[in-house]
This record gives structure tokens, C-alpha cells and sequence, in this order.
């Protein structure tokens, strides 16, 4: 999938679409009171299957406001051999807002996932950015039944490194579940806000989700980490995420 946002004649706008199956792209939705524009990234297949390798780019012109989230979660199913591969690469320009939620990431028993998304922010872009990760089907009981997961976010300015996030887990050498990593908790979420002022919300987000680890990466940056047990106070989580950043 190739997308693009332009700002023309006072509006937020689809300059440049292009996708294959599995990728769909629906109709950009009109701004909302905060002036976000919102299009929803879909996939119009089961999920993904080993072998199966996805790509995706997506640009935003300076001036946009837009909001970007998906229909479902990704359900990645038993792989064999085979790792499925999917990569995005996001370029923000200066003076353009993305708010990126992405639904979480559920590997079936036996998958393998390998997973990359790099974000380039020029000077003066913002970006408020939500990914998730499930333990498994939680509720068929299948909590850290996958092969292996590799996943690397990140997130640069102008060429310099902001944000590094990488980690490799195989359930049948790691514990994933144990009380040094996750625990009972089989939801993880993780919220980054890059955008002027961001080190003043730190406060609220402490106040709002007394459980999550709140960090301060510097005067413009905020991250938070959050793992929970059920669904429903995940979900919470990222809404709570996303109102008091944007």
C-alpha cells in the first residue's frame, strides 16, 4: 500500500492512493471538532499467514491533521516454516499532525511474525502513535502459544534517533508469562506523543492510568507502557491515551 495526505483549499485530502490485496482503503471521513480528518486502514483477508510479506507507506504533507486506525485487529496464523513479514515506513512533514492508532497484534498458536515500522518526522511535525500486542487468542486459552515474534519500531527526526523499540520473544525459551515479564497479563500497549508541550501532559497521563509507566523523554516526547489482563481495560487504556494527547 502507497498513501498520501495533502492539505489543499482548507482541507485534509487523499492525494495518492495506491494498494493490493490484502490492503483496502476507504474513503477519508470529514474533520472533527479538533480538525483530525480519519481514514480507516483495513485488510480485506483473515490475517496473515507464514510466507505472507506486507508493505506499507504512508506520507503526510505538511499541514495535515489526520487520524489513522484500523478496522480489526492483525491475526496472524500458524506459519510453518515461513515467518509472515510486514514493514511500514511513515514520513510526517514539518507542521503536519498523524495520530496513528493501530488495533493490537494477535499471533495463533504455532505463528512466527516479523514486524518493522519506521516513522521519519521532519522539524516541527508531530505525531501521536498507539501499538498493542496480545499474548495469544486470550480467550481460547492459547496465551503464549506462538513460535516467535521479532518487532522493531522506529522513530527518527531529521535523521537522528528518538525512539528505539526492539525485541524478539520465543515463548518456549523466554517465559514470557512469568513475573518478570508479563505476568498474568496478556494485553501490552504502548502510547508515544511527539508534538511541543508534550512533557506537559505527563502529569495527566500519570493521574489518568496510574498503572501504566509514564516517561518523559524530553520536553516534546512522552511515552507510556501499559500492560493489563483483560481487554476491556486495554481498550480503556488507549482511549485514555488518545484524548489527552490530542
Amino acid at each position: 500500500m502507497d498513501l498520501a495526505f495533502a492539505f489543499r483549499d482548507g482541507r485534509n485530502v487523499i492525494r495518492h492512493s495506491y494498494c493490493e490485496v490484502p490492503f483496502k482503503i476507504t474513503r477519508l471521513f470529514d474533520e472533527d471538532a479538533q480538525g483530525f480528518a480519519h481514514l480507516i486502514l483495513m485488510q480485506s483477508t483473515a490475517g496473515l499467514f507464514g510466507g505472507d510479506e506486507i508493505e506499507c507507506s504512508i506520507r503526510v504533507d505538511a499541514g495535515v491533521r489526520v487520524m489513522l486506525t484500523q478496522q480489526s485487529a492483525t491475526k496472524i496464523h500458524p506459519s510453518g516454516d515461513l515467518p509472515a513479514i510486514q514493514r511500514m515506513r511513515i514520513v510526517v512533514e514539518s507542521g503536519a499532525v498523524l495520530a496513528m492508532n493501530l488495533e493490537p497484534v494477535i499471533p495463533f498458536t504455532d505463528s512466527r511474525l516479523h514486524q518493522a515500522t519506521r516513522i521519519e518526522l521532519e522539524p516541527g511535525a508531530s505525531l501521536i502513535y498507539w501499538e498493542g500486542l496480545m499474548a495469544g487468542r486470550v480467550g481460547k486459552h492459547e496465551r503464549w502459544r506462538f513460535r516467535e515474534l521479532m518487532s522493531e519500531t522506529r522513530i527518527e527526526m531529521a535523521g537522528r534517533p528518538l525512539y528505539l523499540e526492539r525485541f524478539f520473544v520465543d515463548p518456549l525459551r523466554d517465559d514470557p508469562g512469568s513475573a518478570w515479564a508479563m505476568g498474568n497479563s496478556g494485553y501490552l500497549g504502548t502510547g508515544i506523543c511527539i508534538r511541543e508541550g508534550a512533557k506537559s501532559i505527563s502529569d495527566c497521563l500519570h493521574e489518568a492510568m496510574p498503572g501504566a509507566g509514564v516517561d518523559v523523554l524530553g520536553p516534546d516526547m512522552v511515552a507510556i507502557r501499559i500492560s493489563t489482563d483483560s481487554g476491556p481495560a486495554f481498550h480503556e487504556a488507549r482511549e485514555r491515551f488518545l484524548s489527552l494527547t490530542r
